[in-house]
């Protein structure tokens, strides 16, 4: 993130929710049955004692097991998300929950792995979202996944604390539809509920400088398939001036920050990079974010990390295409520096095990600096 050419291509992925790839490399699944049988216990008494439960010691250990999971891969850093914990919440029906932001969630299943499911916002007006209270950014589950995570790989990988961001997070506990008639109707509300979570971010962000992160991933999705959620317009007047006062704040303690944001950023790009993000993440292959020319305009400026493919390349493509799709990162964004291959999203359920090992293989063996693909290492 230094923009310096290192002695070999880094690794970074932001997740992993895939059970069949877990089971491969530990023996044991991330989530599998758990969820189902505390969700089948229906009666209020068990969750009141879940949510403590859950809160202070299965939420520290299932964190720590998939960060043991991306270690044991191979990955050399990873994000371990601090916030989204289960500080408060509520549960509409047996199979859902509202998580600490009131964010809607349902339990599913996805190619045999368990997880909760975004399905939409738990507010339906200010009322609600005032009545709901402030996040605890100093909550000790905090502070206990962090270092469970570290007592459970040491210093086989680095660890970036996640921290939600400022738009992500007020549209989807409104639900987009709801959101969107409250920043036409009532702006000022909106931008409170920005102001809210921008100050949540910086003082979590604070909270785990202080027990030594070095980086932290603030994950704040801004666009879709085809563009921005909001036009350019408004993301430079609500967003970007949290965006610059969320990295400001880090860089003055000296650390750094990869900003993960889905989605096509093409519109915006350059406000994103003005903030001073030190990376950016994922390039998503299938938003239309071109990661070679990104790294050609904008490497100066910050390191850019993705973006195998997860959707086809790692999900339905032969392993064949899998190397030939890092080769291809490798010889056009790696030399220089400024470069961390990852998924162009996350290990999602679909991804193969194949596919995966195939890249971390790949990067592996061919990563190393300088950079000569195959056919350039003949004699």
């Amino acid at each position: 993130m230094n923009r310096e050419e290192p002695d070999r291509v880094p690794t970074f992925e932001i997740g992993i929710t895939n059970d069949d790839i877990a089971e491969k490399i530990m023996g044991t699944s991330l989530t599998k049955g758990t969820l189902r049988a505390a969700w089948d216990m229906r009666h209020k008494p068990f969750w009141r004692y879940f949510r403590k439960r859950r809160t202070m010691k299965y939420s520290p250990d299932l964190y720590a097991k998939s960060v043991l999971v991306m270690s044991k891969i191979g990955f050399d850093s990873c994000s371990l998300g601090v916030l989204l914990q289960f500080t408060k919440c509520k549960y509409p029906t047996w199979d859902t929950y509202i998580d600490e932001y009131g964010r809607k969630f349902q339990l599913k299943e996805y190619s045999g792995t368990e997880m909760g499911s975004y399905v939409g916002g738990g507010f339906k007006s200010p009322e609600d979202y005032y009545a709901w209270g402030p996040i605890d950014p100093y909550h000790p589950i905090r502070e206990r996944i962090y270092k469970r995570a570290q007592e459970v790989v040491g210093d086989k990988i680095f660890i970036m604390p996640g921290i939600m961001g400022f738009f992500e997070s007020t549209w989807e506990i409104f639900g987009f539809e709801t959101f969107s008639k409250l920043f036409i109707q009532n702006r000022k509300f909106i931008e409170r509920v920005f102001e809210d979570h921008k100050k949540l971010a910086i003082e979590t962000a604070k909270y785990m400088m202080d027990l030594g992160a070095e980086a932290l991933v603030l994950y704040d999705d801004y666009g879709h398939k085809s563009g921005p959620f909001i036009s350019p317009k408004d993301f430079r007047k609500y967003i970007y001036p949290c965006l610059k006062e969320f990295t400001q704040t880090c860089h003055k303690r000296g650390a750094k920050v990869l900003l993960h944001s889905d989605g096509n950023l093409n519109q915006i790009l350059e406000d994103i990079v003005k903030a001073d993000i030190d990376a950016l993440h994922p390039w998503e292959p299938q938003a239309n974010m071109n990661i070679i020319e990104g790294k050609k305009e904008y490497g100066g400026e910050i390191c850019v990390v993705g973006n195998v493919d997860p959707m086809h390349t790692l999900s339905e493509a032969p392993p064949e295409a899998v190397r030939e799709e890092v080769l291809k990162l490798l010889e056009n964004v790696a030399p220089g520096g400024g470069y961390i291959l990852s998924s162009g999203h996350s290990i999602h359920p679909k991804v193969k095990y194949e596919n995966l090992m195939e890249m971390m293989k790949t990067v592996q063996r061919y990563g190393k600096y300088p950079i000569l693909i195959p056919e350039k290492q003949q004699v």
